[in-house]
């Protein structure tokens, strides 16, 4: 493996432990937010507790993405694909991650622009701008990006994990 090859790989594992040590402290604090939720209907549940448990999932999910895509664990169809010769497949596939890139180009500007729109807004309970749960999109999409990019200087089979898109 090449230098290149090799600095992508520590990269990629890394932007995966992270995401994952992120991912999973968000699932402690939105699995003892939902049983405060649920024990204090037997008296007065906290207000705030719904919006707590949606704004962490939101940003479980979107944590959860990169190490998804690098596992891939991502939803592909590749029957078609794999069965054309080997010109029009290499031109489906080019087009594919290039939709993909762009698909997530998108989200990452749109998003960020939704979440600056509302930046003066306020989830009441919470007492937070409600572009906090909003920033989980670009984000996300954001840190796919990275993912995508370091994955395609890996080559396939090298590391533990293989990268399918």
């Amino acid at each position: 493996m090449s230098n290149v090859a090799g600095f992508c790989q520590k990269a990629s594992d890394i932007l995966e432990r992270l995401c994952l040590i992120g991912a999973g402290a968000l699932l402690v604090v939105n699995m003892l937010d939902v049983m405060l939720g649920v024990f204090g209907r037997f008296y007065r549940p906290p207000m705030w507790t719904t919006d707590l448990a949606k704004i962490t999932l939101v940003w479980i999910v979107m944590l959860g993405a990169a190490p998804a895509l690098k596992r891939g664990e991502h939803m592909a169809i590749h029957i078609i694909v794999d069965r054309l010769p080997k010109t029009p497949r290499m031109i489906v596939t080019f087009l594919r991650r290039a939709v993909f890139v762009a698909i997530l180009i998108f989200m990452i500007i749109y998003g960020y622009n939704y979440a600056h729109k509302l930046r003066l807004f306020t989830i009441m309970t919470l007492g937070i701008k409600k572009s906090i749960p909003l920033m989980s999109i670009p984000v996300g999409m954001g840190l796919m990006l990275i993912q995508y990019g370091l994955q395609q200087f890996i080559p396939v089979g090298a590391g533990k994990n293989e990268e399918e898109d």
